[in-house]
């Protein structure tokens, strides 16, 4: 991967998230990552990132943050890290917008699955938790193995699940990325 500036945004309706990538390299991925009051990460649930270390630095508004089962507060200034395989979630904690800096590594396909999901999400094609229907999900956790997972499902049943329905999934017509959504 080659280093990528820009001031692309996706929004995601569904979650109240809008993401402005910054800087993307083989080693990292930089965007600023904003919530609106009672916006939340996509799932809504806690999840992993079983291959990379989440990093965010809280600039503006209240953070509902959940790492662990510990559930805090972070307000702006504080910075802090997810290390990978750690169960988390976050979400607007307060009646103003947060703003944050994400900084995930390595990078891996993390913007592709970003893009993904917030373009199905302004397409209407998600849950209320802006999640797509189990096809679709499939496919994209299939492709995304090592950038998301759910927390509380255990990874093995997880990737046997994505790997068995996936085909059928792909079979429906369902990507893990459509080129429409792209930012590049």
């Amino acid at each position: 991967m080659t280093s990528l500036s820009t001031t692309a945004a996706i929004s995601n309706p569904v979650t109240g998230e809008r993401i402005a990538f910054r800087e993307r390299t083989e080693a990292g991925l930089r965007f600023e990552y904003a919530l609106e009051p009672d916006g939340f990460a996509v799932g809504k649930v806690d999840h992993v990132h079983p291959g990379q270390r989440e990093r965010i630095a809280v600039e503006a508004g209240r953070l509902g943050v959940r790492i662990g089962g510990d559930e805090w507060t972070a307000t702006p200034g504080t910075r802090f890290a997810v290390p990978p395989g750690s169960d988390h979630t976050i979400w607007n904690d307060g009646d103003e917008p947060v703003r944050t800096t994400i900084e995930l590594r390595p990078a891996l396909e993390s913007h592709r699955l970003f893009e993904t999901l917030f373009g199905l999400a302004r397409e209407g094609k998600t849950n209320g938790w802006g999640l797509p229907g189990p096809l679709q999900l499939a496919v994209i956790a299939d492709a995304y193995r090592d950038e998301f997972a759910l927390a509380r499902v255990p990874l093995a049943l997880q990737r046997a699940l994505a790997t068995t329905t996936a085909p059928a999934g792909r079979l429906a017509g369902y990507r893990a990325r459509y080129d429409r959504f792209s930012t590049e």
